[in-house]
């Protein structure tokens, strides 16, 4: 199954969600970016894929903070 991955990143002292080289933001904030991601990951999805948001952690990694559903699942919750 593929994969699509939305990042969340900070830049330059803001926020942004970069997902397959699009960018989305600026965003104030780390929680209204990732809260961002998961309503794009779910509007706009590609349904054939699974969604995954990565976040950045404070010490440079990212980390995985949600995943869509396997594509069995009709219906896609939080």
């Amino acid at each position: 199954m593929k994969t699509c991955w939305f990042v969340v990143i900070e830049s330059l002292g803001s926020w942004w969600i970069d997902c397959e080289g699009k960018a989305y933001g600026p965003f104030e904030n780390r929680e209204e970016a990732q809260g961002e991601a998961k309503r794009i990951a779910v509007t706009y999805g590609d349904e054939a894929r699974r969604s995954r948001i990565y976040a950045a952690e404070d010490g440079g990694g990212h980390k995985l903070i949600w995943s869509g559903p396997s594509l069995d699942r009709q219906r896609w919750s939080w």
